[in-house]
């Protein structure tokens, strides 16, 4: 299993609190709205959205925060005036699996398989998630590829 370490990235976001049972529900337009704010501001974003889950455990009902985020360069961050939270996030440590096709099968495509390799390497997770998605079409195209990436604690 290879553990990689990200880069840090500079985000505006729109954060909300969930759970797992309600995340579908809740996530609901917010990307387009956070999308809609960088065109009226003239924002160009610096690369692909990102929801960045801070908290999650496999249970379905407890609470995680998460931040539907999309990358600024450091002098947009700066200088940023709009209506959303401008975060850092920080390198962290992760593995990552790719997933193509319909982001409705996360769970079982993406999210099973790797928290079982984490488990079987003996790697503890941090509850820290992120997902990025590198070519998001709509939600079932056999053209999406959403990148999962999990934190881990360091290995000694």
């Amino acid at each position: 299993m290879h553990i990689q370490t990200s880069n840090g990235v500079s985000l505006i976001t729109l954060p909300l609190r969930s759970t797992l049972n309600r995340v579908k529900n809740d996530v609901d337009l917010m990307p387009e709205k956070l999308f809609g704010e960088f065109g009226r501001a003239g924002i160009q974003p610096t690369g692909p959205m990102m929801f960045v889950y801070n908290g999650i455990t496999a249970d379905r009902d407890a609470e995680f925060d998460l931040n539907i985020s999309l990358p600024v360069s450091v002098p947009v961050a700066k200088n940023y005036k709009g209506n959303h939270p401008v975060i850092r996030l920080e390198p962290f440590q992760f593995v990552e699996t790719v997933m193509y096709g319909d982001i409705n099968k996360i769970d079982v495509n993406a999210y099973e398989p790797l928290i079982g390799q984490i488990m079987g390497a003996g790697l503890t997770m941090t509850g820290f998630v992120r997902e990025v998605y590198q070519n998001f079409v709509d939600m079932t195209s056999e053209d999406n590829e959403t990148r999962v990436q999990i934190g881990v604690e360091a290995r000694s």
